[in-house]
């Protein structure tokens, strides 16, 4: 199972968290819209759109997050600089929505799963 750590920095969010189980969903969109998995207050975060910014994740590869502005007005940016293309994230990167908008930092946690395991008799070396 893969378990994505949302800890929002600043904004109307700030030191909350939201955690989401990224076996289920492979994008989550930020923004103010009822239907946007991770959702900001119209009233507090007004530069952030009602579809502002898509998180993708490939389950082939766990540990890969790409982030894309979604057309935004007030544009997304990544560690301070704005981004136009999807951008790869690392741990510790720090994505803002608009200029003076809310931020917020990305985590994974990947945890093993037990598979049900087939017993085989051993046999000896020979």
């Amino acid at each position: 199972m893969v378990w994505l750590f949302i800890r929002h920095v600043s904004g109307s969010r700030a030191t909350e968290v939201d955690i989401v189980e990224l076996g289920a969903h492979r994008e989550l969109i930020f923004g103010r819209a009822t239907s946007a998995a991770v959702r900001f207050d119209s009233r507090h975060d007004a530069v952030v759109g009602r579809h502002h910014a898509r998180l993708d994740w490939d389950p082939t590869i766990p540990t890969s997050l790409r982030i894309m502005d979604l057309q935004s007005r007030n544009g997304t940016w990544v560690n301070g600089a704005r981004i136009f293309s999807p951008v790869s994230l690392q741990v510790g990167d720090v994505v803002q929505l608009g200029t003076l908008g809310p931020s917020f930092e990305v985590q994974l946690e990947i945890e093993a799963e037990l598979q049900h395991a087939v017993h085989q008799p051993i046999r000896p070396l020979s």
